[in-house]
């Protein structure tokens, strides 16, 4: 009597973990076929012309540096279950890196996952755009106007419910030309506002820490916040929380959206958050919802990793993996076949 080998079973599990892997395969290039989906995503006038004017008080959400983290997707899903924001604005680094398949990463989870009721606004960071060809691979490098081309234009401004928001991006080629395009809105945009409220990515040097740059020409940037009587401006980069005031501007630096908290930072402000901010008749009121710690998701960490380094392989190849998918599925059914016949002719040897 032959005896039974347990390899029939190693086997079956084999393929099968291997036919899985390949119809998760399938899926997300699907899903990346389904791209551009982008409800309420981009700095574009059908997303202003979305937002839904009720009068005071409203509320909007703040977050940066998320970094296509599993951190910022619960922050993300615990800011919009609790509701009633008319929108949210990023305060750039949403992706890891400025490469094409990072960000149709983010364009997808953002469209079938989290599908945010609520239009979200970008600002550009440094992760965000190939200012100096960091990224070789041809076709996958996201330079300013292929980012424009996904989400709109890097500055961009709107009214709601008159208070005016200014979304400024860095253009690290002329660094000091975003100087240019606050001046202009805010002397053309900024009278008779009740609140005004500014969002960049790099804050200016003396406020909180910057993690890649100091935001150039501080002086000058002051000096507009003050003219201009700026409520407040809002930061990223830091990957952390902090709080101060210039004359009658808050700054606020909240770069805590998911990004990796770093070691040598100090304890005060080094927590995961996203800021809910709240306008009525008193004025502003800043709340922050914490992330308890941090969020581990292996089944997203490698669906992302799939989803940036085979998918991109198998571009326009769905017949590779269907093909594969028919062999590991055959291989799998055709192994446990044996399997089960091996213990039947096993009890009928005894």
């Amino acid at each position: 009597m032959k005896r039974k080998s347990p390899y029939r079973l190693v086997s079956a599990l084999l393929f099968l973990s291997l036919a899985g892997f390949s119809g998760w395969l399938l899926i997300l290039q699907q899903g990346s076929q389904n791209i551009p989906f982008k409800p309420f995503i981009g700095n574009k006038a059908a997303n202003v012309n979305a937002l839904k004017e009720k009068g005071l008080p409203f509320s909007f959400l703040v977050v940066g540096d998320t970094h296509n983290s599993n951190n910022a997707k619960a922050l993300f899903e615990m800011a919009l279950e609790e509701g009633n924001s008319s929108f949210m604005i990023i305060l750039g680094d949403f992706v890891n890196q400025p490469d094409l398949w990072n960000h149709r990463f983010f364009l997808m989870e953002m469209g079938e996952k989290i599908k945010p009721s609520i239009p979200v606004f970008l600002v550009p960071g440094n992760h965000d755009i190939d200012y100096s060809s960091k990224i070789k691979e041809p076709g996958r490098r996201v330079t300013p106007e292929v980012y424009e081309s996904l989400y709109g234009a890097r500055n961009f401004h709107f009214t709601f419910n008159h208070c005016l928001f200014i979304l400024c991006g860095v253009d690290e080629r002329n660094p000091v030309s975003y100087l240019d395009y606050l001046r202009e809105t805010l002397s053309r945009e900024g009278g008779g506002k009740r609140h005004t409220f500014i969002f960049m990515h790099h804050p200016p040097r003396g406020v909180g820490m910057a993690a890649s740059f100091a935001l150039p020409n501080g002086k000058d940037f002051f000096s507009l916040l003050e003219n201009y009587k700026v409520t407040t401006c809002f930061f990223g980069d830091y990957h952390a929380y902090w709080r101060g005031q210039t004359k009658e501007t808050n700054l606020i630096v909240s770069g805590g959206g998911g990004g990796r908290l770093k070691k040598w930072q100090p304890k005060w402000g080094k927590f995961h958050h996203i800021m809910r901010v709240t306008i009525d008749e008193n004025g502003v009121n800043e709340g922050i919802m914490i992330l308890p710690g941090e969020v581990s998701n292996f089944r997203r960490t490698m669906g992302k990793w799939m989803f940036i380094n085979l998918v991109p392989a198998l571009e326009n190849k769905n017949w590779v993996i269907y093909s594969l998918l028919i062999v590991f599925s055959f291989w799998a059914i055709y192994s446990f076949v044996r399997f089960f016949n091996s213990l039947k002719e096993g009890k009928r040897g005894k």
